[in-house]
C-alpha cells in the first residue's frame, strides 16, 4: 500500500561554498551544546563514539534549518501474523525543494513489540504453548538474574506504534542527511533493548579477557597458516571476530526437528554465521538498512566435512571487541545447512 509517490530529490542547487558550508556545521555544534537537551534531545549510549539523535531533537534541528517533513510514502509489508510497515520521508527546504528522503521501517516481530508480560499467572498458562515463553532478565540492585513469563502480543495491538515508530526512524534518518549532521550524531540506538544497550555499557566499561583472538579476513573466514613441516595449519582458533561490517541480512529457518536457526550475512562476507538464540538473532536484524557496523565472535565447527560459522556475541563496531559467552560442557550440534535464498531487503542508508 503506497500512500504517496516519492518525492524526487531536486540537484539542481549550486553547491555550497565552503566557508557556507563550515559555518552551517557550526550551526549544529552551536545548537548541541546550546539548545538541544542531553537525555530529551539526544543521549549518549556507551560504547559509541557519538550521540543518538532522538525525535525532539531531529524537530528542532528542521526548525533550525527551517526544513518541514512533506507527505510520507508508507509501504505496508504487514502478513497474516506481522505488522510491518516501511516508510520513506522527504525533507523540504523553505523553496519546497526537496533536499533528503529518509528511510524507516518497523516491525511487530521486533521483540520490544512482540513479548508482553501476561495479566497474571492464569493467562500465561491458558496461552498456547508457540505463544508464550519464559525469558532470562538480569537482576537490578545486586539481585540475581530470573526468568520472567511473556505471551506474545497481537498484532494488531501494536499497528499504530508500529507504523509511528517508521515514521520516526524514516525522519530521524531524513533530517540527518538533509542537515549533514551524521557527522555529529548516530541514529536507531535508542531503539534497541535494554538487553543490548546494557551489554554496550559492558564493552565501554569492562575489559575485555585476554584472549588469542584471530580477526577474520575478508571473507569473514581466517587466514590459514603455513608451518615448515608443510601445508597450512587446518587448526581454526578458539574464537575468531570478524571485521566491522554491515549486517545485510538476517535469515530464518527451522531444522528437521522443529527447532530455530538464524543465519547472518553481513555486506562484503561471503560467509554466513549461524546461531540459535532468537534473541541474538533479533538484536542483529535491528542494524540492517543501518550505518552502524558489527562485529561478530564466533567458532568454527566442522560436521560431515562443512565448516560452520556459530555466532558467540557481538557488539557495536566502535565498542571493546565482544567477548565470547562461557563455552557450555556439551556444544550444541551445528545446524543444518540454509538452502534459503537470499532475501535481505538492504535499506539504503546513508548512501
Amino acid at each position: 500500500m503506497n500512500t504517496t509517490s516519492l518525492a524526487v530529490i531536486d540537484r539542481s542547487a549550486p553547491a555550497l561554498p565552503m566557508a557556507q558550508l563550515k559555518a552551517r556545521l557550526d550551526v549544529i555544534v552551536e545548537a548541541m551544546a546550546n539548545v538541544l537537551e542531553e537525555g530529551k534531545d539526544y543521549g549518549k549510549i556507551p560504547g559509541t563514539d557519538k550521540p543518538t539523535l532522538y525525535k525532539p531533537g531531529a524537530e528542532k534541528l528542521c526548525l533550525l534549518f527551517q526544513l518541514a517533513a512533506a507527505r510520507p510514502l508508507v509501504e505496508d509489508l504487514s502478513t497474516l501474523d506481522e505488522v510491518r510497515y516501511r516508510v520513506s520521508v522527504p525533507i523540504e527546504a523553505p523553496d519546497g525543494r526537496v533536499l533528503s528522503v529518509g528511510i524507516g521501517e518497523a516491525s511487530s516481530n521486533e521483540e520490544k513489540y512482540r513479548w508482553r508480560r501476561p495479566v497474571c499467572d492464569e493467562e500465561f498458562a491458558d496461552t498456547a504453548d508457540h505463544h508464550r515463553r519464559e525469558k532470562w532478565f538480569r537482576g537490578q540492585g545486586g539481585k540475581g538474574n530470573f526468568k520472567g513469563k511473556q505471551i506474545r502480543t497481537s498484532p494488531a495491538d501494536v499497528a499504530n506504534t508500529i507504523l509511528k515508530m517508521a515514521h520516526k526512524r524514516a525522519f530521524i534518518h531524513a533530517t540527518l542527511l538533509a542537515t549533514g549532521a551524521s557527522g555529529v550524531f548516530n541514529q536507531d540506538l535508542e531503539d534497541f533493548s535494554k538487553e543490548i544497550r546494557e551489554a554496550i555499557v559492558e564493552a565501554d566499561e569492562t575489559a575485555t579477557p585476554k584472549k588469542e583472538v584471530k580477526r577474520a579476513s575478508s571473507s569473514g573466514r581466517p587466514p590459514a597458516t603455513t608451518t615448515a613441516a608443510g601445508p597450512a595449519d587446518t587448526k581454526a582458533p578458539d574464537v575468531l571476530i570478524t571485521n566491522p561490517s554491515k549486517v545485510k541480512d538476517v535469515k530464518h529457518k527451522k531444522k528437521a526437528n522443529g527447532a530455530d536457526v538464524y543465519w547472518l550475512v553481513l555486506e562484503g562476507d561471503r560467509e554466513e554465521y549461524s546461531t540459535s538464540d532468537g534473541t541474538i538473532a533479533v538484536e542483529l536484524e535491528k542494524f540492517k538498512g543501518t550505518d552502524h557496523l558489527v562485529r561478530v565472535t564466533y567458532k568454527d565447527n566442522v560436521w560431515k566435512d562443512k565448516t560452520y560459522h556459530n555466532i558467540e556475541n557481538f557488539a557495536i563496531a566502535d565498542a571493546t571487541p565482544p567477548a565470547a559467552a562461557t563455552p557450555s560442557a556439551e556444544p550444541t550440534p551445528p545446524p543444518a545447512s540454509s538452502t534459503l535464498p537470499l532475501t535481505a531487503s538492504d535499506i539504503p542508508f546513508g548512501r
